[in-house]
């Protein structure tokens, strides 16, 4: 696995995540569509400072309500809970695909599942770990739609396994 990292549009910041044993193939079309979306490639580490790995639990918004999750995330040892985004245009479908993040360290993330079972609350299975932003960025309109084009379009190509942003 290895990570590419790009600028998008308004100064966001995407790293994405790549499996592959054809480095130059994946590269190439990865270089490919973020030029036909207007992304532009970033120098090695001029992106990746920008995020912090962590462990997390995912819980669909339907499936929680937001303070009684928080309580028990952070009496599990959680670093945060980040709320879903939500948008203007959302439809019934988006919200129903919406998940809060529980934030842990590896050292944390057994409890933190093991507080979650107790208390009976369903979690998506372990993806692993995500890279967070430690700080966000805020954009128009315009740009916000164009990266959400770029990311969506990086997510398509077989060899990317996944994408984060800055992006507020």
């Amino acid at each position: 696995m290895f990570t590419l990292q790009v600028y998008g549009y308004g100064g966001v910041s995407i790293v994405v995540e790549v499996s592959t044993d054809k480095i130059h193939r994946s590269v190439a079309k990865i270089r490919e569509v973020i030029r036909d979306y207007g992304g532009k490639m970033a120098d090695s580490g001029s992106v990746t400072f920008k995020f912090r790995r962590v462990r997390v639990v995912n819980i669909k918004a339907t499936n929680a309500d937001k303070d009684q999750l928080l309580s028990i995330a952070l009496d599990a040892g959680a670093e945060d809970v980040i709320e879903p985004p939500t948008y203007e245009d959302d439809t019934e479908e988006d919200s129903s695909e919406r998940y809060y993040k529980i934030v842990g360290s590896s050292e944390n993330y057994s409890s933190i599942l093991s507080k979650l079972r107790e208390e009976g609350i369903d979690f998506e299975p372990d993806n692993g770990s995500e890279l967070l932003p430690n700080t966000t960025v805020e954009v128009d309109d315009e740009a916000m739609d164009l990266n959400k084009q770029l990311m969506s379009k990086l997510l398509e190509l077989d060899d990317v396994d996944a994408v984060y942003t800055d992006q507020k």
